[in-house]
């Protein structure tokens, strides 16, 4: 039997109608995928935008025009406020641009009456770019000094359109922000993401939240109709994602692409689980994935090309491939040193998923192969005689329990043939790796070390006739 996460996935890989070999303690099928958005995606205190609105100083900067009396009160409140939501001032600023508001400035320098004593300060910094090349930029900054808003259009001047795109993003943006400034915090970029690109080219949105200069929490989104990412971190844990969204090809109808974030979740699931992961943090990661990797899918809608139709859309529609865009994943808690007596047994958690998907058109037929990722580490205590959390402190005495190390990887390949009637033939590869290390202490005495490793392959086939597309030739 499987432990932890693999088992349902594997459960998953068997159909009606499919051909199944199982092979236990063989090696994983042959993949070079790797979750490239560790190394890709960088977070936002790294990016000049925030660097340069640090450097406003509220006293030099004068308000744009005569502010109304809600106005004023509105901005005082932000001024006083923590966090990055602003009392939504940004929000209906973008509002206004349907009024045909022009570039607006506003700034509250602190008095010996407004001024915060908290050293907390932040920076909020949204970039939209449209279809034309015109560039509307909304900046915002809560420092010791005060608070500017500046809100800025070049490029030229937006039509009616370009400006009711932009500002149907802000209660997006608010929703973003306020997110972000919870008490549980949470990463709401949904609505951000559903931007209508028939207008608007890009999205950028870099928030930042200090004290002192310590980074305390940090947003780095970005939208376009080529790619999506997001860097994300706080004291408790780091979130990087990217999504290509150049292929939509192979990105299945809403109701398949739901069908497959909801088994990723489900597979997040079992990995804290099993790993003992912070659920309140992967709430997180599993909201922006979620929203990321929700597309506007166009397998569907795929049309004859000289009668030969692209195999990942034939695929995505028949359900032989995932039905997402290819993604690349990384989530990891910030370690905690929650045993005293040896502050360097450390508890861990960390994710790693990617997808990768190929194809080659020969004459009369086309090759795809599809590779998932899925890898799991991490390390925690329990008690010596039960499952439940070790009780430690700095005393000997204290030291009875049990420290587990994980390290799980499981890859996934699907390979598709079509023939030139355009019939498919897929067969799916699946291997499961999955090692733990159990220490048990007494007295903080080593008494124990269990090595629990664990492999399993599976593999599946199915054949589908052509699918049947809304437009052809």
């Amino acid at each position: 039997m499987l432990n932890g996460i693999g088992n349902s996935v594997l459960r998953n890989l068997i159909s009606v109608g499919s051909n199944v070999n199982t092979t236990a303690n063989s090696t994983a099928a042959q993949s070079h995928l790797q979750a490239e958005a560790s190394t890709k995606v960088t977070f936002s205190e790294a990016n000049e935008a925030i660097a340069a609105i640090y450097k406003i100083v509220p006293a030099q900067v004068q308000n744009s025009g005569a502010l109304s009396s809600n106005l004023q009160a509105q901005l005082n409140a932000a001024s006083q406020s923590g966090g990055v939501g602003m009392s939504g001032i940004g929000s209906n600023l973008l509002k206004g641009l349907m009024q045909g508001g022009d570039n607006v400035t506003l700034s509250v320098p602190a008095t010996a009456a407004t001024s915060v004593s908290s050293s907390s300060q932040s920076a909020v910094a949204l970039t939209v770019t449209t279809q034309s090349g015109i560039e509307v930029s909304l900046q915002m900054t809560r420092q010791q000094g005060g608070l500017v808003v500046e809100l800025n259009t070049s490029g030229g001047k937006l039509n009616r359109d370009e400006a009711a795109a932009i500002s149907q993003l802000s209660d997006g943006l608010q929703k973003a922000l306020d997110g972000l400034d919870a008490g549980t915090t949470q990463l709401d970029i949904s609505d951000l993401m559903k931007f209508d690109s028939a207008q608007l080219k890009s999205v950028d949105l870099k928030t930042d939240l200090r004290n002192g200069n310590n980074v305390t929490q940090s947003l780095n989104l970005h939208a376009d109709d080529k790619e999506r990412w997001l860097g994300f971190h706080n004291g408790d844990v780091s979130i990087k994602l990217d999504t290509d969204v150049s292929k939509l090809t192979q990105a299945g109808s809403a109701e398949q692409q739901a069908a497959a974030l909801n088994q990723w979740s489900a597979k997040f699931d079992q990995a804290a689980a099993r790993g003992h992961g912070d659920r309140d943090m992967l709430d997180l990661f599993k909201a922006s994935f979620r929203a990321l990797n929700t597309t506007e899918g166009q397998a569907s809608h795929s049309i004859n090309t000289q009668r030969v139709i692209a195999i990942d859309a034939n695929a995505a529609k028949n359900g032989a491939i995932s039905g997402l865009a290819d993604f690349s994943a990384s989530y990891q808690q910030t370690p905690r040193s929650d045993n005293p007596y040896k502050p360097e047994e450390q508890d861990t958690f960390s994710l790693e998923v990617a997808q990768q998907t190929r194809s080659q058109q020969h004459t009369d037929t086309q090759d795809l192969t599809q590779d998932t990722l899925f890898k799991l580490k991490a390390s925690f205590h329990t008690a010596l005689d039960s499952d439940g959390a070790a009780k430690l402190t700095a005393l000997k005495s204290s030291q009875n329990y049990r420290y587990h190390l994980i390290d799980d990887e499981e890859r996934s390949q699907t390979a598709v043939s079509q023939n030139k009637k355009g019939e498919l033939t897929a067969q799916t590869t699946q291997q499961l790796t999955q090692h733990e290390t159990v220490k048990s202490y007494h007295q903080a005495k080593l008494i124990d070390s269990d090595e629990i490793p664990h492999s399993e392959k599976k593999v599946s086939s199915q054949n589908y006739a052509r699918a049947l597309f809304e437009r052809e030739n």
